[in-house]
């Protein structure tokens, strides 16, 4: 039997003269209780609510600052929410509350929170004090002088300070930090927050913490700012300006960021200085300034934004295609307009491409307009013109109106000895319109109108576009394509979270199988079922090697991934966990349940989880364990099985984001030998996109999310096969030639 947990709140051991109120005079601060009106946040056992509780805390912890000097708001004094008759969900309260923490302008924002033991047990009780995950700076330092100030006066064990990700602190502009007291379903606990010296000892044990913050001789950033060569303070430039700041105060480490990359600084007594040692292209930057004394403190650490303003210095051209063969192909035309660094320029402008002798090409002129530096016109040859005029053929290209720089200009008979390509629009269907991208995710082979330039060397099939998948062979030229799953994953950011991980087995089989590699192989098979869709993917680890929570938060938030998927074979019941507060998280729950009973892989229940990532993230997240690693494991070994839990994960995914009227009706292909005996465990590719796998009846099961003939190559070593599904066929059957 473990001992009782100390219920706190005995008594304040520490005077609340043993810090110096007079750093408190003039600090900005705010408080937040937590929770409010229509949401009550934790409840006793004895029916006390977190949100009674909270504000308690806040109002003694305001006047206890106000007296000191200091200027407080709270984010709410009544019992109320910050829910609006057009949206009741909950990131709308909390971002009322970040909203008006910012319009203070505050010196520190402090969120006040009491605790819930996610198990359900009244025997627990401990107080936590979060900082933003990432943080080392003044809110990690406060968070430290408020934790061991409530670790000594609220006298609960343990009191752990916890990097954290909570809504409220990692947008909070100020440092921030966010305070669990205790757990207000331990009973004794609840009692003593009942009366009115509880919350009133809390809020002293805070305002310690807060005191001793403000005492550290910290340094201070001042005049941080971008100046031009004369010295004035400006945010617009013409050439790339100087930053310069003052640090007050001694300090023993300064950091400056440009555009998130490290850059070096000249340090020249109390001041800081940084001039680019590289060119910088033309558009917004943004720098952010950091200092600490080690063993006091640190600054608040500043930004600086500044937009460069460059003038277009020359022209570049050169030819996608081949404009002097016979067939008289399409070809580009590509104008590069560059400043004075050879760097891209941003700005929309016109640009007139000609060719000689006139008419040789058609258009003979054409006005286009850059985008991103670049600007792209479509020619052919005309129908009638002779070899010996085409040889002296050349484009020029100029800036409209005219301006200061050069005409770029290229003989198109120096290209007669180029290797062939084949050129043409990739047709995106059913729209049957160009398969016009986005930069980001544009292969080099394609340009940003959807025009296509290949080797004719190169192999007959059409490489792949990754967000799409062929319709109908993909020899066929110019390709023509669909979006998987109708575009919806597109761009998306998602991060896989294999549970488990070196000493954590995730879940023993009686054969001996890892929970932690099944799921580790469930991870990348979905992965690149993302992928092939057109979303951005990351994972939590891509080996056996241990990951700490921690570390998954974190590597969440640098991924800034929009969605958040753990996946595990527990020894548990089957269970699809969100945080206890996510509308979508149970929204995805429920639909992964639906997804699994149609494709026959089994049940599981929607419900809460108190898994750490799924409280820190700021995607949405989602807790995903299939099945019990421990009771079913030989299923789990069974040809096929994985894979087809990754594309019930990708179905969820797509389903997600999918209009509510998509219709995407299941389908089953057989993969068979020759004589008709099933093919188990062999490879099967969907269009050129997702990779699915025969289970031991041959059989794969998949849904038809877009429309068009299905083009399917089944990889088997000994016998490759390829076949088309017709739009209107359902249920195939495909023999393996032997």
């Amino acid at each position: 039997v473990r001992p009782a947990a100390p219920a706190g709140y005995d008594g304040r051991r520490d005077s609340l003269d043993s810090v110096d109120a007079r750093v408190l005079r003039g600090r900005r601060i705010v408080l937040d209780p937590g929770h409010g009106g229509y949401f009550p946040g934790t409840r006793g056992v004895g029916g006390l609510t977190e949100k009674e509780v909270n504000l308690a805390v806040a109002l003694a912890l305001r006047d206890l600052l106000v007296a000191a000097g200091a200027e407080v708001r709270l984010t709410r004094e009544t019992d109320r929410d910050f829910l609006t008759p057009a949206d009741s969900t909950l990131r709308t309260d909390l971002a009322e509350r970040a909203r008006i923490g910012t319009a203070f302008a505050p010196d520190l924002f402090v969120s006040i929170h009491h605790n819930a033991d996610p198990g359900g047990a009244h025997d627990v009780n401990e107080t936590q004090v979060y900082y933003p995950i990432g943080e080392d700076g003044p809110g990690f330092d406060v968070a430290q002088d408020v934790q061991r100030a409530m670790a000594r006066n609220l006298g609960i064990q343990p009191c752990r300070m916890i990097p954290g990700n909570f809504f409220v602190i990692r947008t909070s502009e100020a440092p921030a930090i966010l305070t669990e007291g205790s757990y207000l379903t331990y009973p004794p606990t609840e009692a003593r927050l009942r009366e009115p010296a509880g919350p009133r000892l809390e809020a002293e044990a805070i305002y310690l913490g807060i005191a001793r913050a403000f005492m550290r001789r910290a340094p201070r950033l001042d005049d941080f700012a971008a100046r031009d060569a004369a010295g004035r303070v400006d945010t617009l430039f013409t050439r790339a300006p100087e930053l310069a700041a003052h640090v007050v105060g001694a300090f023993d480490d300064v950091r400056l960021r440009v555009d998130g990359t490290p850059a070096s600084l000249l340090v020249q007594g109390d001041r800081v200085r940084w001039t680019p040692d590289a060119p910088l292209a033309a558009g917004v930057h943004e720098a952010v300034l950091s200092a600490r004394l080690a063993t006091e403190g640190a600054a608040r650490t500043r930004r600086v934004r500044f937009t460069l303003r460059k003038s277009p210095a020359a022209l570049a051209l050169s030819v996608n295609g081949m404009p002097l063969a016979p067939s008289r192909p399409v070809f580009g035309a590509v104008v590069r307009v560059l400043d004075a660094d050879g760097l891209p320029l941003p700005d929309s402008l016109r640009v007139r491409v000609s060719s000689t002798p006139r008419g040789a090409f058609l258009p003979a002129e054409t006005t286009v307009v850059a985008r991103d530096g670049v600007a792209i016109a479509y020619l052919r040859r005309a129908r009638n013109v002779s070899a010996r005029l085409a040889g002296r053929a050349s484009l020029t290209a100029r800036l409209v109106p005219a301006a200061r720089v050069s005409t770029a200009s290229l003989a198109l008979a120096r290209l007669s000895d180029a290797p062939a390509v084949r050129t043409g629009f990739v047709m995106r269907e059913p729209e049957g319109t160009p398969l016009a991208l986005a930069d980001a995710r544009r292969p080099a082979w394609l340009d940003r109108n959807g025009f296509a330039t290949l080797p004719a060397a190169s192999p007959a099939t059409s490489p792949l576009v990754p967000g799409f998948r062929f319709v109908g062979a993909d020899t066929l030229w110019p390709p023509r394509m669909a979006a998987i799953a109708g575009g919806v994953l597109h761009g998306r950011r998602i991060m896989l979270d294999p549970e488990g991980g070196g000493d954590d087995t995730g879940g023993l089989g009686p054969g001996g199988t890892r929970a932690a590699s099944l799921n580790l192989e469930v991870a990348r098979a979905l992965a690149g079922m993302l992928r092939a869709a057109g979303a951005e993917v990351a994972l939590t680890r891509e080996g056996e090697g241990a990951v700490s929570e921690l570390e998954r938060v974190q590597a969440s938030e640098a991924f800034a991934a929009t969605h958040f998927l753990r996946i595990g074979h527990a020894m548990a019941p089957p269970i699809a966990g969100h945080y206890f507060s996510s509308g979508g998280g149970r929204r995805w729950g429920q639909l992964l349940a639906a997804t699994l009973d149609t494709l026959g892989l089994g049940t599981l229940t929607v419900g809460e989880s108190a898994k750490y990532p799924l409280a820190q993230v700021s995607a949405v997240a989602l807790y995903a364990s299939l099945a019990r690693v421990d009771r079913d494991e030989s299923a789990l070994l069974a040809p096929g099985r994985l894979r087809a839990e990754a594309h019930a994960l990708f179905l969820t995914l797509a389903r997600l984001f999918a209009p509510a009227d998509a219709v995407w009706p299941l389908d089953t292909l057989t993969v068979l030998e020759a004589d008709g005996r099933p093919v188990a465990g062999v490879p099967v590719r969907l269009g050129g996109g997702l990779v699915l796998s025969s289970d031991a009846q041959g059989r794969v099961r998949f849904a038809r999310t877009e429309p068009g003939d299905l083009e399917l190559a089944i990889e088997d070593a000994t016998a490759p096969t390829r076949s088309v599904l017709l739009d209107s066929m359902r249920g195939g059957e495909v023999r393996l030639p032997r």
